[in-house]
């Protein structure tokens, strides 16, 4: 599928699912989303590169994903998609800056590029229409002069390419704030637990050890997309000095580094946070099982000599005075409740239990 952005003016304008041989030549973006062989022919004619296919795209050299060919800048960085959905997972996406057109090539539907999308058309329309001028009569003298029309220009390849990747790198920043309360959630549901006197259900640690993988499968993966994007932003400033755009584009490629790195001490928080916690819920499991295991060899260690006492008269011997005696059964139960009690205060005595 092939959606193209042309600007007329300050008006930017969206034109979705178009025909390869009907894309706009004055597009000054063109998505590429899961491309047909024949759309992707109709992008290489229109813009003269060629286009990298999937198992391109997929390489982890830097050679591969970074690099200018046929007067055209190609870079790819993996993006994290699937979040909504939860689903997460990440996909290679290309940016192509080839004159004054961006062409963006995908295979997933990041969150990023729909919210961008919608920005660009709504932010790229000028500003509102002001009323027109109308004279005042309650001053004296000349009326001032009217205001000057907008000059404001529309978006050039350049700037939407920095737009789309600060969306991306926000968007990753509002799925980091979303892991760190996930983490501090399960953090408190893991020490609660600790306070009740009742033994926690298998089911419960079950559920929490599942959230814990979640959290960590997230943070990780956004680890290696943030690694990507750092890769790619010294690259794009080299575009940036070489292409000689606005000074302000090149100051917001700064700040997007600085982000990127102090993103990426954050992903290194709460991976050090998820290990902790996971350590946590680990050994919450061992002292709950030992406790179990604890009631149990106290049961057996109360009940073995009363055990050994109904053995011993479980007998069959012929010369046991004790058979005769009126009060033997009963002197009997009063041993084994005594070998079963004697032990048990023992041991709370020197308060192993």
């Amino acid at each position: 599928m092939i959606d193209a952005y042309t600007v007329f003016g300050s008006h930017v304008r969206r034109h979705a699912g178009v025909r390869p041989d009907e894309v706009p030549p004055e597009a000054v973006w063109i998505d590429l989303r899961n491309p047909t062989h024949d759309e992707e022919r109709a992008i290489e004619a229109l813009c003269g590169i060629e286009v990298p296919t999937r198992e391109e795209m997929r390489e982890i050299e830097v050679s591969s994903r970074l690099y200018s060919e046929d007067g055209g800048d190609f870079m790819t960085a993996s993006i994290v998609y699937g979040l909504d959905e939860g689903k997460p997972d990440f996909g290679p996406v290309t940016f192509i800056l080839v004159g004054q057109r961006l062409v963006t090539l995908r295979y997933t539907d990041p969150r990023s590029f729909q919210i961008f999308s919608t920005k660009l058309c709504r932010e790229g329309n000028g500003e509102a229409t002001k009323p027109g001028y109308l004279p005042s009569f309650d001053h004296y003298g000349p009326p001032p002069a009217p205001p000057k029309p907008s000059r404001t220009k529309g978006p050039t390849a350049d700037s939407i390419a920095v737009g789309l990747l600060e969306t991306i790198i926000d968007r990753m920043a509002d799925l980091l704030e979303q892991i760190a309360s996930d983490l501090d959630r399960i953090g408190t549901d893991i020490f609660r637990s600790s306070d009740t006197n009742t033994p926690t259900a298998t089911a419960d640690f079950k559920q929490l050890l599942k959230r814990l993988g979640a959290a960590g499968d997230i943070s990780s993966r956004t680890r290696e997309s943030l690694a990507t994007v750092d890769r790619l932003l010294p690259f794009l400033s080299f575009v940036m000095d070489r292409r000689k755009p606005q000074k302000e584009l090149k100051l917001r490629v700064k700040a997007m580094a600085r982000d990127v790195a102090s993103l990426n001490d954050f992903v290194s928080f709460l991976s050090n946070k998820t290990t902790f916690l996971l350590d946590t819920t680990v050994g919450m499991i061992s002292i709950e099982q030992n406790a179990i295991i604890k009631i149990f060899s106290v049961a057996a260690v109360g009940f073995m000599p009363p055990t050994l006492v109904a053995s011993i008269y479980g007998m069959n011997f012929e010369h046991m005075p004790e058979l005769k005696w009126a009060l033997g059964y009963p002197m009997a139960l009063t041993i084994m409740v005594l070998s079963a009690l004697l032990p048990l205060l023992y041991f709370r005595h020197k308060k192993w239990l």
